[in-house]
Formats: C-alpha cells, sequence, structure tokens
C-alpha cells in the first residue's frame, strides 16, 4: 500500500470564458473575498487567508475546454442557511432548490453560478438515524 497524501490545500480551478459574470457572482453576490484577481484568473475564499479557496482560469494551453457546466456541486457550510438565504434573494439572486432539511445532517438551499456550479449552501442539523449509522 502506498502512503497517504499529505496535503495542506486542495483548490479546485475552474476554466471558464465568463470571468466577469463569475467574478460578480462570487464576490458581489455571494460575498467572497478575493485570493487572487488577474484577468486570466481569479481566486475566492470564503474568510481569512488560509480559508478554504476556489479557483476560475481563463481557458489556455493548460486547459483549452471552459468546463461544460453539469456534474459540479460545491457544499459552502455557513452559520445559518436561512438567514443566508433571505440575503442572498434580497440581492436579488435565483434560488435553485429551496430551503430544505436533508437526512445526512445539513439545512440547505442552492443556487446556481454563471458556469452552470451547484453552490449548496447549508448549516449543520442532527442527522436521520439512517445516516448517522455510516458517518465516521
Amino acid at each position: 500500500m502506498l502512503p497517504r497524501m499529505n496535503s495542506t490545500q486542495i483548490v479546485p480551478i475552474f476554466a471558464t470564458d465568463r470571468m466577469a459574470a463569475t467574478r460578480h457572482f462570487w464576490i458581489e453576490q455571494l460575498g467572497c473575498q478575493l485570493s487572487f484577481d488577474h484577468p486570466a484568473y481569479l481566486g475566492v475564499r470564503t474568510g481569512a487567508a488560509d480559508a478554504p479557496e476556489l479557483g476560475f482560469m481563463q481557458p489556455d494551453a493548460d486547459a483549452p475546454e471552459p468546463f461544460a457546466g453539469a456534474g459540479a456541486w460545491l457544499s459552502l457550510r455557513v452559520a445559518d442557511a436561512d438567514a443566508e438565504c433571505a440575503r442572498l434573494r434580497r440581492a436579488g439572486l435565483t434560488i435553485r432548490d429551496e430551503l430544505a432539511d436533508m437526512p445526512w445532517g445539513s439545512r440547505r438551499f442552492t443556487v446556481v453560478d454563471p458556469n452552470g456550479i451547484v453552490v449548496s449552501i447549508h448549516h449543520p442539523i442532527p442527522m436521520t438515524p439512517e445516516f448517522a449509522a455510516h458517518s465516521k
């Protein structure tokens, strides 16, 4: 068996040709902070400098095709999903899936970014016994 990898950070990066709309969604609408701001690369995070980060890049030789817009979900844990949902609705954001309690222990709603990435915004709640039995 190979030794386990010891990484200090994972940064998902999506190639996109919608940089302006992506920047507006993540910074102006969701309220994330900039970690890197360049015409070819946008880095966003949800807190301090060591907080989880997400990247968006212009298509180039490394990633010639933009993300196709299907199959990607990102999950953002917040203190109060109800308050975040109300705040984003007031800001004019379209809510894809309304607030709901999920059996795996999350109260969540979803929105979709300009690239088709579904963003699940949630806070923890108790799991149902069926899901709790599988938690490690």
